[in-house]
């Protein structure tokens, strides 16, 4: 959210009124964390689209394959990336296209199938994750390790 986009604290006060259980400074406080993230995560992700094509949910799938040589099953990619079965399957064929993945019959169900990285695709990933773990490093390392696992805690708080 652009800062030009965040409601003012006298909007935020003004739907208290109508809503007492707004509260504008925690309004503002998440608005700011959604927009410091979102600004964080292009930092991060659009470096990977520019250069390598490589959306966030690509990138999510290909380490899966690449910390898993013996490949995963198209639904357990979908699963942990957070997507749904039917973006997997297209995203899994447009890096099958890419020279990048393959997909083969499971040779323990045959009648379900198992994506694993290419020469290619792993070669991709390990040109692509250290440049990609240097960037978050980097960004990180703005923080000294105290504020980072306090950030990491109200973060989880948040989450959970």
């Amino acid at each position: 959210m652009k800062q030009s986009m965040m409601p003012s604290l006298v909007d935020l006060k003004r739907h208290a009124r109508t809503v007492p259980e707004i509260h504008p400074q925690e309004v503002l406080a998440m608005l700011t964390i959604l927009q410091a993230a979102g600004t964080i995560q292009s930092r991060i992700m659009d470096v990977l689209q520019r250069d390598y094509r490589l959306s966030e949910g690509k990138l999510y799938v290909l380490i899966q394959l690449h910390q898993s040589p013996e490949g995963h099953a198209p639904s357990l990619l979908a699963e942990r990336a957070g997507i749904t079965r039917a973006s997997v399957s297209v995203m899994l064929r447009n890096l099958e296209e890419d020279g990048l993945v393959t997909l083969a019959d499971d040779e323990e169900d045959r009648r379900a199938k198992r994506a694993r990285l290419t020469g290619k695709g792993r070669a991709l990933m390990e040109k692509v994750l250290p440049e990609h773990y240097l960037r978050i490093t980097k960004l990180m390392g703005r923080l000294t390790t105290e504020e980072q696992k306090t950030l990491t805690g109200l973060l989880e708080k948040l989450a959970g």
